[in-house]
């Protein structure tokens, strides 16, 4: 798909907007009643197409006996990339400067409105099945549980439900086409999504206080991306899976969707279309691997509240914490990233509450609150390492069931 230049080019025109037009009454009025329907219309269709693609997948897999290595394949990616990352980020936090030299008074934020862990239960499922495709707006899971039992139903080993194999097979088809439709459509939704973006935050304010961290967020994204992600995928492939960097340059218009407009949902549904026809994703992986990790495979957030953590625990004790303390944030970190995935938009906040909790540090929880004034680009550098997890993981999925598979050249143009 060529979306390569489409994407960037967005992203250009957005803050070329912004700096010819920000602080303009007109402008400002258009960007505040443009941004939320662009956001809303960017995840319009992900639910229905989750569901059917579910479905399909889950029917073909138990059709071709695939389905425990795919499950099996994605829930190992997820786990290890989370685990990997999340001691990344206590490796950059050792190894760069203290992050700040001071730190802004405590703002009034928006509220941290944290996904209640008492009603977790109920997103798995509810004795209404029609219920489940309202449960939630903020996660997948849902959609996931109605989907894999209607799925296990549909496998065709009777001539009654073959029919009925064919049609949502056929149906997944036209679901995929739909989000390669609305891949191409993102582009203008990216265009006014990264002027708002622009706008939410003055880079020249937050250098002289923060220029130490922000240099770590870009190593910690430079990293991840570039060097431990391709590594990880290179050796759980055995060297066979295909050039680790052309995965990321067949998906990364929509790591951009995923960064610039907050929100991991706005990105799926390019990171289906994309995976599947710039990458060689098979259909049936893909429509399992990729949701799924929407929720595990979050391993950019635990990298990045790691290492926020720990410079903010430096920060305020004036010295580097002991390595138990930097080992008890990393895997914490690891832990409650799972979790963070049904705090939409604030995720990364989300492992900090829970981990600060946990060490007991209450002086260090309320100074961190002011990072809020970073919340934007925190989410930016966390998004854009999921987008690229679950990219690579749907990825190494599709190659664990069929080795052979390889990424053609021209379909990356």
């Amino acid at each position: 798909m060529k979306t390569w230049s489409t994407y960037p080019a967005a992203i250009i025109l957005g803050f070329s907007a912004h700096l010819l037009l920000g602080g303009w009454a007109p402008y400002e009025t258009v960007i505040d009643l443009v941004v939320p329907f662009t956001r809303q219309l960017g995840v319009f269709i992900l639910f229905p197409v989750i569901f059917v693609l579910f479905t399909a997948a889950t029917a073909s897999l138990r059709r071709y006996k695939d389905t425990a290595i795919v499950f099996s394949s994605t829930i190992l990616w997820g786990l290890l990339t989370t685990l990997f990352l999340s001691f990344l980020g206590m490796g950059l936090a050792m190894a760069t400067p203290s992050g700040f030299t001071e730190l802004p008074a405590t703002a009034a934020g928006p509220a941290m409105q944290f996904f209640d862990l008492s009603s977790l239960g109920s997103l798995f499922i509810n004795e209404n099945a029609f219920m489940q495709f309202t449960l939630s707006t903020t996660t997948l899971l849902p959609i996931m549980v109605v989907a894999l039992l209607a799925g296990i139903a549909l496998r065709p080993d009777r001539e009654g439900i073959r029919p009925a194999y064919v049609m949502v097979n056929s149906l997944s088809e036209a679901m995929l086409r739909l989000a390669r439709i609305f891949t191409v459509i993102g582009a203008a939704l990216l265009l006014f999504i990264s002027a708002d973006f622009f706008r939410t935050f003055s880079l020249a304010e937050l250098l002289p206080w923060s220029s130490w961290y922000l240099l770590g967020l870009l190593i910690a994204i430079v990293g991840a991306i570039g060097i431990l992600l391709p590594l990880l995928y290179a050796i759980t492939t055995l060297f066979r899976g295909g050039n680790p960097y052309r995965i990321i340059l067949g998906i990364f218009p929509a790591l951009f969707s995923c960064a610039f407009s907050g929100s991991i949902l706005f990105g799926t549904t390019p990171l289906l279309a994309l995976s599947q026809q710039n990458n060689g994703v098979r259909k049936r992986t893909a429509g399992i691997g990729i949701p799924l990790l929407t929720i595990i495979g979050r391993g950019g957030s635990a990298l990045i509240a790691t290492f926020t953590i720990i410079k903010v625990i430096t920060f305020i004790g004036s010295s580097v914490p002991s390595v138990q303390t930097m080992i008890f944030v990393a895997l914490f970190s690891a832990l409650f990233s799972f979790s963070a995935s049904f705090s939409a938009g604030i995720e990364v906040p989300f492992i900090f509450v829970m981990v600060l909790q946990g060490i007991q540090a209450s002086s260090v929880a309320q100074a961190a609150g002011g990072l809020w004034v970073l919340l934007p680009l925190i989410r930016f550098s966390s998004l854009i390492i999921d987008a690229a997890v679950i990219g690579f993981g749907g990825a190494f999925s599709s190659r664990t069931v069929s080795p052979d598979d390889r990424v053609p050249l021209e379909e990356l143009m």
